[in-house]
């Protein structure tokens, strides 16, 4: 496959479909994001003091994200097989990228 197509194949994933939506917990909870398969390309918490982890299913497919810690993975992002959903250890809100 030649670069160009590959460059063209790139493009269309990080431009297409990409669905961005504030996912809010009103304390220790795990919310569904998207109940079939599908990609992630960044999360971000808004608030200081909660950590929310990324979950494939029943699998965390990250380690624990803080206001600190942001997920970036705009060039390579993560496929979820199962499902996504975000686990938080108390109340707050994340943005979230996916497809």
């Amino acid at each position: 496959m030649s670069q160009a197509r590959q460059t063209e194949i790139l493009e269309n994933e990080l431009t297409n479909g990409w669905t961005a939506a504030k996912i809010t917990a009103v304390g220790a909870e795990t919310k569904t994001v998207k109940s079939t398969a599908g990609k992630v390309a960044r999360i971000k918490i808004v608030d200081g003091g909660i950590t929310v982890t990324p979950v494939d299913g029943t699998i965390p497919a990250w380690d624990g994200l803080t206001s600190v810690v942001e997920l970036d993975l705009g060039g390579t992002p993560m496929t979820f097989a199962t499902n996504i959903k975000l686990t938080f250890d108390g109340a707050g809100s994340a943005w979230i990228l996916y497809k």
